[in-house]
């Protein structure tokens, strides 16, 4: 296992530094062997990446170094569980930075070498994350989901798209939290706790839902689409043990959507924590944009610092 995490700036407010400090050491739970980050200002045609090996907490003073002010966009944090490729390598380090794809990634892969066989595509590095970079910028996120096996969350930059959006998904196998400040920038990890712990200030969160792809713009949209057919439940499983291994058991399918608009609630994990299901919100379509702020955060709903929520159509032009 590795962790991810990262932070979207959406309103030019300056960096939580302490906040993000806590959030790259606190992600050691889930690896050490190796850490790194890719960061872009407001404006900028490229991310940069930074990586080594060992714990992220030898290099806490990047954050200082680069992300302070007002002028950053976003910051993608990694810590590295080794499981393929050496970490004395570099390239092997996460952020993995290929065919303008800059990526991290918590999980493994089944099938590396048969997806670089395929894309006939001859791979850089030993780590088998390097094959998401050649499934994105051959394919797309579409393909990925149905061909790559393993267990996948990734956050990524595509340049081709545009170097100012981050774009998460999770297939399930891993966790993946994404939240709301209450100053309208978006923090996400690989668990709730992570970010509850670096001290910032939550509006709202959610499990990401497997199978879907969610676009972090400028403008502060939280953007999400189905990528694949295929459809299972959030992955919840904070401390990959047992007792955390399955808290939605006994939801329906129809519970899916219900994961994003917050209408499901989870409590701080512990050795009893499960989950509870609340009342759901009321019906999307029969309700006003700003009676749901709070919750809506799906294929439908949209947020803009200068529209606040709004619904998406498609003659909008949205993702």
């Amino acid at each position: 296992m590795c962790g991810i995490g990262g932070f979207y700036n959406t309103n030019s407010t300056n960096t939580p530094l302490k906040c993000l400090e806590d959030l790259w050491t606190g992600l050691e739970d889930r690896g050490t062997h190796a850490h790194g980050l890719a960061f872009n200002w407001v404006g900028a045609d490229k991310p940069v990446s930074i990586k080594q090996a060992g714990p992220a907490s030898d290099s806490l003073h990047l954050v200082n170094k680069f992300l302070g002010g007002n002028q950053l966009r976003y910051v993608l944090l990694h810590t590295r569980y080794t499981t393929q490729g050496s970490v004395e390598n570099n390239g092997n380090n996460h952020p993995i930075v290929r065919d303008g794809i800059t990526l991290t990634h918590n999980g493994v892969l089944r099938n590396d070498k048969h997806v670089f066989s395929t894309l006939k595509v001859s791979p850089m590095y030993q780590v088998d994350s390097e094959a998401l970079n050649v499934a994105l910028a051959v394919k797309n996120i579409n393909w990925l989901a149905d061909n790559v096996k393993g267990s996948i969350s990734l956050a990524w930059i595509d340049e081709k798209d545009s170097s100012q959006n981050v774009h998460l998904f999770t297939n399930g196998g891993n966790p993946l939290t994404i939240a709301r400040t209450k100053c309208g920038n978006i923090v996400w990890a690989s668990c709730l706790h992570h970010i509850e712990a670096s001290g910032f200030e939550i509006k709202n969160s959610f499990s990401a839902v497997p199978f879907k792809e969610y676009i972090l713009r400028p403008d502060g949209a939280i953007k999400s689409k189905w990528v694949s057919k295929q459809r299972k439940l959030a992955n919840v499983n904070t401390y990959h043990s047992s007792q955390y291994s399955n808290w939605y058991k006994n939801l329906s399918w129809d519970d899916i959507d219900d994961f994003e608009n917050n209408s499901i609630k989870v409590s701080h994990p512990s050795s009893k924590a499960r989950a509870k299901k609340s009342t759901p919100i009321p019906n999307k379509s029969k309700v006003h944009a700003s009676s749901v702020s709070e919750q809506a955060i799906n294929d439908d709903w949209a947020y803009s610092d200068s529209r606040g929520w709004f619904m998406i159509s498609e003659e909008e032009g949205e993702y």
